[in-house]
């Protein structure tokens, strides 16, 4: 048994590995309640850094002393592509359904199934039961292994390659997305190179370095970006300086809202003014668009009385701020404004259909998602012209003379 022992290098990587865990959740908390882009950077910097690890206890002899974890970081190798490629499309604002993901995630999920159930029967069972069929197949499953994973690491290598040219509207995050897809392109050509070089006579042990440094590199280019420009990890927000050309402050101030009957600043009146630094390009807004009306249609979330921006945005995987210019772009509307909407034009329907005697005014008020019949009436003049009571009046056929004034109705 070789005495364990770490040189420079696997200190090294052991540092790094440890940077990398601790940086994990800072992000998480750094990105408050918006953290869909940011769980795909947490989790390829988690498994960067156990992989690390993994290979930091390999090279130092330590893992003997682990026999259950051998293999292990080959299955992880599975999943970072799908996490590299994820983590870019939900920078595009084209997020993965879960249904799709669990697709992508197949072949890792498999993998492991194989890799635990052969561990359990090679414990279970002696050593004889392997050299015959069915499971002295088994090793051809590990020396294929890795040829599987640099096959899987080089499809989602060109799939991130395809992404490049949708972000040239992004501005800064176009340029965060080609250093992430370096990174990555980077990583797979190191595993190519190990994997072909690693049976030739002049293979050197320092270049089984190789594949460690490029996850190296990128636990350090995550942690030096994370100090100099926070807002990359922070869903999208806009830098300081893009800031400034906005002048509402729910912009700068998400979590703040703005009292009732405290004057709004002045804002640029164009949408197209007020949006133009935001980083989501006009047809991503419109997709936004058909999704948010598509949502509303199926689900009726404004049904709920309480119902906020930021709910509404978490369902779209959109930040609040993209999902207010969403509004104002493409449907001319804030966020109240829609929503009232929806609201009286279900009301409209239920005034004109169902009689008073089954469903009065307050009711219908309630039902389609007011809280108090005087905004509900407000609402509701401000769009039709007239009151509940008077549109009832006006569309069903026996009209109700028992109200003597349009707000008598209860």
């Amino acid at each position: 048994m070789n005495k364990p022992d770490l040189d420079q290098w696997t200190t090294a990587f052991a540092l790094i590995a440890f940077l990398g865990l601790f940086m994990a959740p800072l992000l998480l908390k750094q990105a408050g309640q918006q953290k869909h882009q940011i769980r795909y950077i947490v989790a390829i910097l988690v498994l960067f850094s156990l992989v690390l690890i993994y290979y930091v206890l390999y090279w130092s002899n330590y893992l003997q002393f682990f026999p259950f974890l051998n293999r292990m970081a080959e299955l992880l190798f599975l999943s970072f592509g799908v996490l590299f490629y994820c983590y870019l499309k939900e920078l595009l604002h084209q997020p993965i359904s879960f249904r799709i993901r669990k697709i992508h995630f197949l072949p890792f999920l498999v993998a492991t199934g194989i890799h635990l159930l052969l561990n359990l029967l090679d414990r279970i069972l002696p050593a004889s039961a392997f050299q015959s069929a069915p499971l002295s197949y088994y090793r051809y499953f590990y020396q294929s292994l890795p040829w599987l994973v640099l096959v899987h690491l080089s499809l989602y290598a060109i799939a991130i390659v395809r992404l490049q040219p949708r972000f040239q509207s992004l501005r800064e995050v176009a340029q965060w997305a080609r250093w992430f897809s370096l990174c990555y392109l980077g990583f797979v050509l190191a595993n190519w190179s190990y994997q072909v070089m690693v049976n030739m006579s002049f293979f050197n042990r320092d270049w089984d370095y190789a594949i460690s440094l490029s996850m190296a590199i990128f636990i350090g280019l995550v942690a030096v970006l994370a100090y100099l420009q926070p807002h990359i990890f922070q869903t999208n927000r806009l830098p300081i300086s893009e800031l400034k050309a906005l002048t509402t402050p729910t912009v700068l101030f998400p979590s703040v809202r703005l009292s009732a009957g405290i004057p709004r600043p002045s804002i640029p009146a164009d949408p197209e003014v007020r949006y133009r630094h935001s980083g989501l390009p006009a047809h991503i807004a419109r997709q936004f668009a058909q999704q948010l009306q598509e949502l509303m249609r199926t689900e009726k979330l404004y049904h709920d009385n309480e119902l906020r921006l930021e709910t509404v945005a978490e369902r779209l995987n959109i930040s609040r701020h993209h999902l207010s210019q969403v509004l104002n772009e493409q449907l001319g509307m804030n966020f109240f404004e829609y929503i009232n909407s929806l609201r009286v034009k279900e009301a409209r329907e239920l005034l004109r259909q169902v009689p008073r005697q089954q469903l009065n005014i307050i009711e219908v008020a309630y039902q389609v998602g007011f809280n108090n019949k005087v905004s509900f009436n407000k609402a509701f003049k401000q769009t039709t012209g007239l009151t509940p009571s008077e549109f009832r009046r006006s569309t069903q056929d026996k009209p109700d003379y028992n109200c003597s004034t349009p707000t008598d109705e209860n």
